[in-house]
């Protein structure tokens, strides 16, 4: 792990491994950031004998062990068995741990795929871009997407088409959008790939894709009013006015430049926080 975690219970000698993320585990406080920082990774799998006997025997944590375990024999939801490892260690605030159980109680029944789906979307929502990509390209490459419907996997490609199209990606927006549309029928994304293409700047494709799925002529004048009304956004045309003056008006230069560059650093920092890992 790259944080670091003050532990003030035992440590083990030998670690729990976490097969899902490939992680090897010391202490309850390093089990408790998994928990917290990867929520939507968690399975039933997590609630195992070896994890049980792991607190027991090499954190010294005998009466945690046998609840745990007493937890496991009766087949308890998810989200119990997490809480108690949360409140046995004080790494977590009351509030974390009574918003992570929320969240765990409304997946822990819901499939693989779904709780991979839900996790990207979380990302998403969050503004990592590069992480929900990668979340979405893997769910979509797993065996398990072959188990969502098809109206699903088609969500799941809409969505990464927005997370490409956020960073200006629009030629694989455009392929994405496209598998979207393929499966789920849904006028957002059909819209949102002639977005794309236009966006690209690619006429080509975007009479295309206008032939290939029979748009009419006033979805068409829609998206093409979407796309002109939010090119028009008053930074981008104070931009405009910037580069302008720069090129054309030397009294003006100096306090252009400096203009500019603000508005350039800004978008700049937020492209930079969108990629962050």
């Amino acid at each position: 792990m790259s944080t670091l975690i003050y532990c003030k219970n035992a440590l083990s000698a030998t670690p729990y491994y976490i097969e899902e993320a490939a992680l090897n585990v010391y202490s309850l406080e390093e089990l408790s950031y998994y928990i917290l920082n990867n929520v939507y990774l968690l399975s039933s799998k997590l609630m195992s004998p070896e994890l049980c006997n792991w607190v027991g025997r090499e954190l010294k944590e005998p009466k945690l062990a046998a609840e745990l375990q007493g937890l496991v024999q009766n087949n308890a939801p998810l989200h119990i068995f997490v809480g108690h490892i949360l409140g046995s260690n004080g790494y977590a605030s009351n509030k974390e741990i009574k918003d992570i159980l929320a969240i765990i109680a409304t997946f822990e029944n819901k499939s693989e795929a779904e709780r991979k789906k839900l996790r990207a979307d979380r990302l998403m929502a969050k503004d990592k871009l590069v992480d929900a990509i990668y979340e979405y390209e893997t769910l979509l490459a797993d065996d398990v997407a072959k188990t969502m419907p098809k109206i699903v996997e088609g969500d799941v490609y809409h969505n990464l088409g927005c997370a490409f199209s956020r960073l200006f990606f629009f030629t694989e927006a455009m392929q994405c959008f496209d598998e979207a549309y393929k499966r789920n029928q849904k006028k957002q994304s059909l819209h949102c790939l002639l977005y794309a293409a236009r966006c690209a700047k690619d006429k080509l494709a975007f009479d295309q894709y206008v032939s290939k799925y029979l748009v009419s002529k006033e979805n068409v004048d829609q998206v093409l009013s979407t796309v002109s009304t939010a090119t028009a956004n008053e930074n981008i045309l104070e931009f405009d006015r910037a580069i302008n003056e720069l090129v054309n008006d030397d009294y003006k230069r100096e306090g252009t430049v400096n203009a500019v560059s603000s508005v350039v650093k800004n978008w700049k920092d937020e492209y930079i926080k969108y990629c962050k890992i």
